[in-house]
C-alpha cells in the first residue's frame, strides 16, 4: 500500500472514531475536523500538482 492510501486510510479511521466516540469535546472536535481536512486537502494537492504522481494510469 503506498503512503498516500496509508495517510488517507489512517486519518479516516481517525475520523470515524473520533466523530462517533465521545473522545473530544464538541468545541475541539469542529477544530480537529478542520485541521484534518486541511491536512488532507494539501496533501492531495501535492500529490497531484507537485509530483503528478498518482495511481490510475492515463489511457
Amino acid at each position: 500500500m503506498t503512503t498516500f492510501l496509508t495517510i488517507h486510510l489512517i486519518l479516516g479511521i481517525w475520523l470515524a472514531i473520533v466523530n462517533f466516540t465521545p473522545i473530544m469535546e464538541t468545541s475541539s472536535l469542529a477544530i480537529n475536523n478542520v485541521i484534518v481536512g486541511v491536512i488532507i486537502a494539501v496533501y492531495n494537492a501535492y500529490y497531484l500538482f507537485a509530483r503528478r504522481g498518482v495511481e490510475a494510469k492515463e489511457s
